[in-house]
């Protein structure tokens, strides 16, 4: 086995050397020994068709083209929607300043005529038809019938049985209690107009209500 290995190696350089006699490179008439190696691994280089397949991701470095960036996920605000027949809470009428109204009018603070318009509100809204109550509740503040007496709330059509609700409700005497229901109904009137007068008020609750929230003045009711 040596000695062909030697035999074939002569017969190589021999072949060789006639070819650079010739002008040739050794590999080109197969007398190199790596020569068909060589060969293929040149075919081999120059691979035509796609890419093989793998796990890599075309990025800059690889000189491919980079992905795209992720687009932003869009924003969307939330919309708040009335329906048709919805009225606005409190429109045209803020908290505070009805508040500060009714204590200018009956004379007292701002937790005092607090508690006086919210006993006002809830006693007169359930004095009042379903339709009327309704009205008036989206018409005025939350904040001033938001909370309910554990207790509940007695329905009083007739003055002194309405005064003495509202006294109950926010701890007052009857006179305070009437004096600051009609700060309360006053003041309502005089920032929504149109809110007293259409609620179709008893007529035993009229003597709370001034001129301008279609009521009597004082002197009318006496007399009558």
């Amino acid at each position: 086995m040596r000695k062909q290995m030697e035999g074939d190696n002569q017969r190589r350089r021999a072949l060789a050397r006639q070819a650079r006699e010739r002008g040739r490179q050794a590999s080109e008439t197969g007398a190199s020994l790596s020569a068909s190696k060589q060969l293929t691994h040149l075919d081999q280089s120059k691979r035509a068709g796609p890419p093989p397949a793998g796990r890599h991701k075309p990025d800059s470095t690889r000189r491919g083209p980079a992905p795209p960036p992720a687009a932003p996920p869009p924003t969307t605000r939330p919309r708040s929607e009335r329906g048709p027949g919805a009225t606005p809470a409190a429109a045209g009428i803020g908290y505070r300043e009805l508040v500060d109204d009714v204590g200018r009018r009956a004379g007292v603070d701002f937790d005092t005529a607090k508690v006086a318009a919210e006993a006002t509100v809830l006693a007169l809204a359930w004095a009042l038809d379903q339709g009327a109550r309704e009205r008036l509740l989206q018409a005025v503040p939350v904040k001033l019938h938001d909370v309910v007496p554990v207790d509940g709330i007695e329905r009083h059509r007739d003055l002194p049985g309405f005064v003495g609700e509202v006294a109950r409700i926010s701890g007052r005497t009857p006179e305070q209690a009437r004096r600051q229901a009609e700060a309360t109904l006053a003041a309502l009137a005089d920032h929504d107009g149109d809110l007293v007068a259409p609620l179709h008020v008893p007529d035993g609750l009229r003597a709370l209500l001034g001129p301008a929230a279609g009521g009597r003045t004082r002197t009318e009711a006496a007399g009558r």
